[in-house]
């Protein structure tokens, strides 16, 4: 009798322990399912995420050629300054390129092809601009002809040229320039009247070097100016 009773408690025990371990491994296969039922989406959520990085990337701006002049043009926005000029894929026309080219390194006397990358912005200012230009690639570098003269006008010259050492000028505090003594007198007139005039300038064959000028072609009075000289 206490045999019987010990093998009924026997198998009692055998039959506990076997469900403890079914039940086991159905709870490890449930809690792995569950977690491959997370797995995916969050791979999902990375690829989707891949996805939209990549179409920023491309979509993020157009890109545009342009044909940067070897020489600056003064300008007036906000202010007075420089601007570069330059030339449109399918234009002829050189226009004052107002927008800074993040990563352009422009030197005068250089005639420049470049891509560039356009994106819109919004600082909310009114008078900013709405586009960011970032260089992409310079196509083509070519240094302009030393001692090939080319015309530069200039405005209310009294505030634009300051005479720095004894004949040497900059043009709006910036690039630099020499003269002859004949010029160099034209151009003391021309500034002690604040004439706006038309200056004939060269690049040295050094570009890092100052400009020479050549010549006062015209002055006049601001008011008059457009008509005698331009």
């Amino acid at each position: 009798m206490m045999i019987n009773l010990k093998l009924t408690q026997s198998f009692v025990l055998l039959a506990v322990i076997s469900i403890s371990a079914c039940s086991s491994n159905s709870g490890s296969n449930t809690a792995n399912d569950q977690t491959a039922m997370f797995e995916e989406p969050q791979a999902a959520s990375v690829a989707l995420q891949a996805d939209d990085s990549q179409a920023v990337a491309v979509t993020g701006g157009d890109i545009e050629y342009l044909r940067i002049k070897h020489h600056m043009r003064e300008c007036e926005g906000s202010y007075v300054r420089h601007c570069l000029l330059a030339q449109k894929e399918g234009s002829d026309e050189w226009t004052n390129f107002y927008d800074q080219i993040e990563g352009f390194d422009y030197q005068w006397g250089t005639e420049y092809e470049i891509l560039v990358q356009v994106q819109t912005t919004d600082s909310g200012l009114a008078d900013a601009s709405h586009h960011q230009y970032s260089l992409l690639e310079v196509i083509t570098e070519t240094a302009h002809e030393a001692n090939a003269s080319f015309n530069y006008t200039t405005r209310k010259s009294h505030e634009r040229i300051v005479e720095i050492s004894s004949g040497q000028f900059s043009l709006l505090g910036g690039k630099t320039f020499t003269c002859t003594d004949n010029s160099c007198d034209a151009l003391r007139s021309t500034i002690d009247q604040n004439q706006s005039a038309v200056l004939s300038f060269q690049h040295n064959a050094n570009p890092t070097e100052p400009l020479v000028l050549g010549a006062v072609l015209c002055s006049d009075a601001a008011s008059s100016f457009a008509a005698a000289c331009l």
